[in-house]
């Protein structure tokens, strides 16, 4: 708020001390009230504060503070849907899940699973495996796929015939139709929900992994169906 017309007078001083006061800090609205009534309290009698501008910093000390009780409703609306979240995806555990994420986590022994969504129907669609140093390890084709969702499961098993050491692989896509145009694809994958983590401000799912393997870290927003 500008505190024209604090001048007229000899006696300013009040006026600046508070600038200087809360002038390492955003304006709040005590902030505001003590210089608006510091303005009114030093004017120049002869050279009163205009009505009009009265006015207007009035309506601006009510905009602050609808402002502020916005904010604050805002956070406290933030913090009761990030607990019932919490509270709910704690009751996920021990569920199958499916969800939007491209990682998987590979045991010693087992398979795992994801899913590919088409928007139209492509000629050819190959999934490559990729280890956590962005190798290939294993790729193979999508058996006549469709537009929707396709199942894909991997074996576990590299290109070589054998078993990939346990850990985190990344699923790719790659999709053309007949002119050999590439085409997107999302993927998804399917597991057990180990656990629920917090510490990114929003619930995140971990599913599968397990025997020191970490299971893939999904946000609860990825998550698209459950079953039993």
């Amino acid at each position: 708020m500008a505190v024209n017309g604090v001048g007229n007078t000899g006696s300013s001083a009040a006026p600046e001390q508070v600038v200087r006061k809360t002038g390492d800090r955003n304006l709040g609205k005590d902030d505001f009230m003590k210089l608006l009534t510091a303005q009114l309290k030093n004017q120049d009698p002869n050279n009163p504060t205009d009505s009009k501008e009265l006015v207007t910093q009035l309506s601006q000390l009510s905009s602050v503070e609808q402002l502020t009780q916005m904010s604050t409703k805002l956070d406290a609306l933030t913090r009761a849907t990030n607990s019932g979240a919490a509270n709910s995806s704690a009751a996920l555990i021990g569920k199958s899940v499916n969800g939007v994420a491209d990682t998987v986590a590979l045991l010693a022994s087992g398979s795992v699973e994801g899913a590919v969504k088409f928007k139209a129907v492509p000629d050819k669609a190959t999934v490559s495996v990729l280890n956590e140093a962005g190798r290939v390890v294993r790729t193979f084709d999508i058996d006549k796929p469709q537009v929707g969702l396709n199942g894909i499961k991997w074996d576990g098993m590299d290109n070589g015939g054998d078993r990939a050491t346990p850990g985190k692989y990344t699923f790719q896509v790659a999709a053309t139709d007949k002119a050999g145009t590439a085409m997107e694809a999302d993927m998804s994958v399917s597991g057990v929900v180990r656990g629920v983590f917090y510490e990114n401000g929003a619930p995140e799912l971990e599913i599968g992994g397990g025997d020191g393997v970490p299971g893939t870290r999904m946000p609860l927003s990825n998550l698209t169906s459950i079953s039993q």
